[in-house]
């Protein structure tokens, strides 16, 4: 993961580099954990996206995966 320093202009707006915005696409969701604002791609298909990701996954409950999502989350804004 790699960080930019970039500003807020008096509009609220945030230049996002060119670098940065080719892997993000299109649209993008903004996402507040704490005082941190995470930016995820949106894919074509979402759908076909998340079929894909759950073949790799071995059975899981959904709290199991929410909550090793979660410590995911923030041990990567931990090292970063």
């Amino acid at each position: 993961m790699s960080s930019i320093i970039v500003k807020m202009d008096k509009a609220g707006r945030i230049h996002i580099p060119a670098s940065l915005k080719n892997d993000l696409g299109p649209k993008f969701i903004i996402t507040r954990l704490g005082d941190k604002l995470i930016l995820t791609n949106i894919p074509e298909d979402p759908v076909k996206d998340l079929e894909e990701i759950g073949k790799s996954i071995p059975y899981k409950t959904l709290k199991t995966l929410r909550k090793e999502i979660i410590e995911e989350a923030y041990n990567d804004l931990r090292r970063h």
